[in-house]
């Protein structure tokens, strides 16, 4: 199987509007001549939006992904503002999404521990709603050892569920340095059964860092998402670290993911899908052009077999 362990399935209400004001001033400012952040507001993930699954069902299609797993982000602690869908509707319409396409889509839950309801809503979302997972975006302003994040790990480990941290650098309005990977020693310390995705193995900032924190952890996986664009385009280079990432953690550890969002703005042509999967594909040939060797065994693991054993599946 080929998976892809890290989408977004998006509506412009998921997302609280503090956030997408700040989102549309950040392209309203981009460059010269400046526009009017209110002028661009509405169009705000418009174009990645896609509620009924049908551009990421296609897109996945044409790549031949045969499942993917849908993760959302709780911005409202940071917001400071709940978005127009709560939390536990998005965390519905992700149930919703799992049955309708049955084993194409699965989902994680994501809430911002801080909440005050918030175990309540994580575990409805994974005991009464089936979701897979749990998704921390530690860039709301939270660190992963935080006691309020604790009751959610030991859910996890009752229920066998893996929890996914963002650690990669995120810039305003978010908090990025909550993003580090070395603060999850911490937590694979005093949960060291727990089973913990780096998403986006730390790209590109602390690469190293997350290397690091995933290498003497057997239950930590270096998850690629955000990689793909300048895998692309740096194809040695890249391969050059995925290298040091088998040496250091093996390939069953590494997670093939995107970050993709599909909606009418991309899909089709736009899409890393097929470009991103055909270079796993290709990887024991140009591997070889750089001195670097991987085996179709790594590849399958690193595509989807390492997926379909954290995930059950």
């Amino acid at each position: 199987m080929i998976i892809d362990m890290h989408i977004h399935i998006w509506r412009p209400e998921y997302i609280p509007l503090p956030i997408r004001w700040a989102f549309a001033e950040q392209a309203a400012f981009k460059r010269l001549p400046f526009r009017n952040p209110a002028d661009i507001l509405p169009k705000v993930t418009r174009g990645v939006s896609d509620p009924d699954g049908i551009y990421t069902i296609r897109d996945m299609d044409r790549a031949g992904i045969d499942a993917a797993v849908c993760l959302s982000v709780d911005f409202g602690v940071l917001a400071g503002q709940e978005p127009e869908v709560s939390i536990d509707q998005i965390h519905e319409h992700y149930s919703q999404l799992q049955r309708k396409y049955s084993g194409r889509l699965y989902a994680f839950a994501s809430v911002d521990p801080r909440r005050k309801n918030g175990m309540e809503i994580f575990e409805r979302a994974v005991d009464e709603l089936g979701l897979r997972g749990l998704k921390l975006y530690t860039p709301c302003g939270f660190y992963p050892y935080d006691e309020a994040c604790k009751p959610f790990y030991r859910k996890c480990l009752d229920a066998g569920l893996p929890v996914v941290f963002h650690t990669a650098v995120s810039g305003y309005p978010f908090l990025g340095w909550f993003a580090n990977p070395l603060y999850i020693c911490q937590v694979q310390r005093e949960y060291p059964q727990l089973t913990i995705i780096l998403a986006h193995a730390g790209y590109r900032a602390w690469w190293e860092e997350a290397v690091v924190v995933a290498r003497d952890h057997p239950h930590t996986y270096l998850e690629l998402s955000q990689w793909g664009e300048y895998a692309l385009n740096n194809p040695e280079d890249f391969i050059k670290k995925l290298a040091y990432m088998r040496e250091s953690v093996g390939a069953h550890r590494i997670l093939f993911a995107t970050d993709y969002m599909a909606g009418p703005a991309i899909t089709e042509e736009k899409s890393i899908w097929p470009r991103w999967v055909q270079f796993f594909k290709n990887l024991p040939t140009t591997a070889s052009k750089y001195g670097f060797k991987f085996t179709e065994e790594e590849v399958n693991l690193m595509l989807g077999g390492n997926a379909q054993r954290i995930l059950k599946i």
